[in-house]
């Protein structure tokens, strides 16, 4: 019995001390003929009564998504979960 206490003490204590991640919310906006695609890292534990700082990332190279996957993963993603703050990256538009 002491065993399957001590078990399940470590599996809470896992689940509670693992890493809270910002959420990542991947969207679309048409305005006219032109399609957006951009995905927008929230803070951790977002309240959308509160505001935040917020950042427009934008990668070099072809501005695909993998370019904003690519920018959100090595660059921004980490240091907006640690600082809190709101990271929009837009694709290039579809063309009409």
């Amino acid at each position: 019995m002491k065993q399957l206490t001590l078990m399940w003490a470590s599996l809470v204590i896992m689940c509670v001390t693992q890493p809270v991640h910002a959420e990542l919310l991947e969207k679309t906006k048409k305005v006219g003929n032109t399609t957006v695609r951009y995905k927008v890292v929230l803070p951790n534990v977002y309240d959308p009564l509160k505001a935040y700082p917020g950042i427009i990332a934008l990668g070099g190279g072809p501005q695909t998504m993998n370019t904003v996957d690519s920018i959100l993963n090595r660059n921004f993603r980490a240091e907006a979960e640690k600082r809190g703050y709101i990271v929009v990256a837009p694709a290039a538009p579809d063309e009409p």
